[in-house]
């Protein structure tokens, strides 16, 4: 319970109390006011009777005395009274009863006896009887009764208000501290950027400033940390003079580009007239059109996506192109080619423009390796030497990528609007054998045949169907969400998150299905979130808000996240295991990478882990878990009861 709630359930303690305390304290001296007066009253009544009875009395005339009795009795509060005269055989009775209001659950309450008078009626030297009266206590209990309501209903009413009024003082009061906890929610949720504003009040000063120190020291904490990420990549996996990826960067790029369901191609370059800028104007030369190669390389865009570019050694470089058409690509190249030759070109006045760069290409194919692609872009690039032109297309090696990208997706509508797709998942283990989530994977059947994701999932991003695809399985899921006990994980595709309108069809979906989206995870691609950083904010804020997980798959890729983990706070982060296989130096670099997401409260689970001594391997340098051939990809089931 929060201290102003438990501020106001004691102010209401109190007021009820002291209302308690008033109104017992009124009552009660009510009614001994009311005892006394019933006490004096008898007493009067019956010294009067017995004065004013004598003379009835005397001559024996009865019904003057019932008058004068009855008179009396019709004036006060009495409930019985009788005349037990000498000469007369029996006593003279007059009784009436007043109404009673008070309920008997109060008149067992509170005890009010009943009075009680008597005197006898004096005749010379001896009585001529006796006169008794009998009060009645129901107009007393009655008048108490009435009062009790009357200070319930004012007490009630003064409580409400006195409550009403130190809810808003306690609320104005205990803002600074509401304050304090609202910034220290934010400082977990946005980070540490805002400094909390100084406040009034002597209590709170010290603690303020502790915080905005602590936030402070966070957020230096977490910058030097960010920055020795990237120092440690750019002593892995960055060449010095072109300010490009090196062999280790291309290694581990093309091996999570291999693996995930993106298209594209991989270009080898070779700039032979490097080498002579080398020879006729020395290393200094060479360099700067080497960083010049580079700069032009980092700035092109195919598509509008970056290539993923790295130099191999003194005039060969490597760029992964993103997925394109043929004409696309071609008029690319062509372009490419043309300012890559212009910048190495010794004599650029001349009218013939020398061809100094060559370059091969081969297009990735469903199930290639990492070394046969290489392989084969070095023998485009080769056959570009000798046919003397500035690229060669390596030949397309199975007959499936013969397929056009229209029948591909004809298949792929075909396949949601029948509903075949199967559904295949692949466990993610902690590292205490805990399952964390099972990752969502499409298959598309067709004939005898099981086409893999990476074989139709290109046709999906270049005809911009992810969101539908995105739409698809979150409603297959959520149709069988009773009959899936895992946890999973679904991967959102750039169509959903960089299109305003599928983004907010994909969130309303999620309010609609609140029970679905809780037992979701969804996970989006680094370089995503890094396109549409404000739309991944709004999704990753509702989905936590709707009890789900948000995850950033690949990543580490591109360091500009850094910045980004504080804000959107990822319950987890996926790194490729291909990050700390090769040199000594990586084992530093994913250990400070694990630091910076635990900073943020973020899992780390490594991807494609192969073998038991990776596992350990990933555990020691302290990621949470793995994803690999050791949990290998299942079949979805769904339990039918």
């Amino acid at each position: 319970m929060s201290l102003y709630r438990r501020l106001i359930g004691a102010v209401i303690i109190l007021l009820l109390l002291f209302s308690t305390g008033v109104f017992v304290i009124e009552v009660q001296q009510k009614r001994d006011v009311l005892e006394q007066q019933q006490r004096n009253q008898v007493a009067n009544l019956t010294q009067a009777l017995s004065l004013s009875l004598v003379p009835f009395v005397e001559v024996g005339d009865w019904v003057g005395a019932e008058t004068l009795m009855r008179a009396t009795f019709d004036g006060g509060s009495v409930k019985r009274m009788y005349l037990d005269a000498v000469s007369r055989d029996k006593p003279l009775r007059i009784e009436q009863q007043v109404r009673e209001d008070a309920p008997s659950l109060f008149r067992s309450m509170i005890d009010l006896p009943e009075q009680e008078g008597e005197r006898d009626i004096s005749g010379g030297w001896s009585p001529l009887g006796t006169i008794y009266i009998e009060a009645d206590n129901n107009t007393a209990y009655n008048q108490l009764w009435y009062l009790a309501l009357k200070m319930f209903g004012f007490l009630s009413i003064a409580v409400v208000i006195a409550v009403l009024v130190c809810t808003v003082l306690l609320r104005w009061l205990l803002s600074p501290l509401h304050d304090l906890s609202s910034h220290i929610s934010a400082m977990e949720l946005q980070g540490f950027s805002k400094p909390l504003k100084p406040t009034s009040i002597k209590e709170l000063q010290g603690i303020t400033a502790a915080v905005n120190r602590l936030g402070q020291r966070l957020k230096e904490q977490y910058d030097a940390q960010a920055q020795q990420v990237r120092r440690l990549q750019s002593m892995a996996e960055r060449d010095a003079v072109s300010d490009l990826g090196n062999r280790a960067y291309l290694a581990r790029v093309m091996e999570e580009w291999l693996a995930s369901a993106d298209g594209g191609a991989l270009m080898i370059l070779q700039v032979d007239a490097l080498d002579d800028l080398y020879r006729r104007d020395g290393f200094e030369a060479r360099d700067n059109a080497v960083r010049a190669i580079g700069q032009q390389l980092r700035a092109a865009r195919l598509n509008n996506e970056p290539l993923n570019a790295a130099r191999l050694s003194a005039n060969e470089f490597a760029a992964l192109l993103p997925d394109a058409d043929d004409d696309e690509r071609y008029r690319f190249l062509e372009q490419l080619m043309g300012l890559l030759n212009r910048i190495v070109d010794a004599n650029p006045l001349s009218d013939e423009q020398l061809d100094a760069c060559r370059a091969g290409i081969v297009v990735k194919e469903p199930g290639a390796r990492r070394m046969t692609m290489l392989a084969a872009a070095d023998k485009a690039l080769q056959a570009a030497r000798e046919r003397q032109v500035d690229w060669e297309m390596a030949p397309k090696a199975s007959a499936a990528s013969e397929r056009n990208r229209s029948e591909w997706r004809q298949l792929v509508e075909q396949a949601i609007d029948n509903d075949t797709f199967a559904f295949v998942a692949q466990p993610v283990l902690l590292s205490n054998g805990e399952e964390f989530h099972r990752e969502v994977y499409l298959r598309l059947p067709e004939g005898d045949r099981v086409h893999s994701a990476g074989s139709f999932v290109p046709v999906v991003y270049h005809f911009r169907m992810g969101n539908r695809l995105d739409e698809y399985v979150c409603d297959w899921i959520d149709r069988r969400r009773t009959g899936l006990t895992n946890r999973l994980a679904v991967n959102l595709t750039v169509d959903t998150l960089g299109n305003a309108v599928a983004l907010g069809r994909f969130m309303r979906w999620l309010e609609k299905h609140p029970h679905t989206a809780a037992g979701l995870d969804i996970e989006l691609s680094e370089a995503d979130v890094l396109k549409h950083p404000t739309s991944t904010q709004k999704l990753c804020d509702q989905v936590r808000a709707l009890g789900g997980r948000t995850g950033i798959d690949r990543f580490a890729r591109n360091l500009q996240i850094m910045p980004y983990l504080v804000s959107l706070r990822p319950d987890y982060v996926k790194i490729d295991q291909s990050f700390f296989v090769r040199e000594e130096v990586d084992t530093e670099l994913l250990r400070s990478l694990c630091m910076a997401a635990h900073q943020v409260n973020a899992r780390v689970i490594v991807t494609r882990v192969e073998t038991e001594e990776q596992r350990q391997r990933v555990i020691d340098i302290g990621a949470d878990g793995f994803q690999g051939y050791l949990a290998p990809v299942e079949a979805l089931v769904v339990d039918e009861h």
